[in-house]
């Protein structure tokens, strides 16, 4: 099937950045994903694509779709508040995404779609809340899976990481919670957290913010987990639970200082 390309300009609907005008004249992403169709790709060209509303990808319900940054973090999702992106239909069955940087978008699965998320570096720029739902929401059981990815999740109010994800595993992953105006565990998950984590770092700047009930560290192996209840503080395998010393996580800045201590836990800078 072939590659269909998306561009951030050009096209009919430049208002949600979902347009396309690239190889094809595309004036709207779900044309693309038809024409793709199943085993498609579509590639995202550079620039920003500006999310006014909530969106989903592969409405169409196509079989092992791909969604990919042309060039890694080349393409830049912005929602323009907390906005929802729903990844597949009651028909999809698998789907890939790739690449990308974003701000204030919250990941959705359908109860019917497989999906994997590599290469994402995420930051919330507006703080606010999904309606007492995570920025992973999978609604299902799947083995769904987070891979080489960094994330900086700012809530004005007790809101929960993960909702219906107990098939999900995370890889190489990292986690910032900016909760400072959040009470102690004020982390949460609903109807299952990630099934297991490996080289997997967790951090809030609210000291005891996050909730046991969402890392069970008995299902990680190689993290770091910092800033966790008093219900939980050994467990898994070469888990440690000290500042990460990430170099600056308030701006996202992700990184690990050579001193950290999940460098020793297996994690890699």
């Amino acid at each position: 099937m072939p590659n269909s390309y998306v561009s951030p300009t050009g096209g009919a609907s430049t208002q949600d950045g979902l347009s396309a005008d690239t190889a094809y004249a595309y004036s709207s992403l779900a044309s693309a994903e038809s024409d793709a169709g199943d085993g498609g790709t579509i590639l995202f060209l550079d620039g920003t694509y500006s999310f006014t509303g909530d969106k989903t990808w592969d409405s169409g319900g196509f079989a092992d779709m791909t969604y990919k940054s042309l060039n890694d973090q080349g393409a830049y999702l912005f929602g323009t508040s907390i906005r929802r992106l729903t990844i597949g239909s009651a028909t999809t069955t698998t789907m890939k995404i790739e690449g990308f940087q974003q701000a204030n978008i919250h990941w959705y699965g359908n109860a019917s779609t497989t999906f994997t998320i590599n290469k994402i570096r995420h930051a919330d720029t507006v703080s606010g809340t999904r309606g007492g739902l995570g920025i992973f929401v999978p609604l299902n059981s799947n083995a769904n899976a987070i891979t080489n990815s960094s994330f900086v999740i700012d809530y004005s109010s007790s809101d929960r990481l993960f909702h219906s994800a107990g098939g999900t595993s995370l890889t190489s992953c990292s986690f910032f919670l900016k909760c400072s105006s959040v009470s102690a565990n004020g982390i949460t998950s609903f109807g299952g957290s990630p099934s297991s984590s490996s080289n997997t770092i967790f951090m809030s700047d609210n000291s005891s913010a996050i909730d046991a009930s969402v890392i069970d560290s008995s299902t990680c192996t190689n993290c770091c987990i910092f800033q966790m209840d008093s219900g939980d503080s050994s467990g898994g395998t070469n888990n440690v639970f000290a500042d990460p010393q990430f170099v600056d996580a308030p701006n996202s800045d992700l990184r690990l200082r050579p001193g950290s201590p999940c460098i020793n836990a297996g994690t890699s800078s």
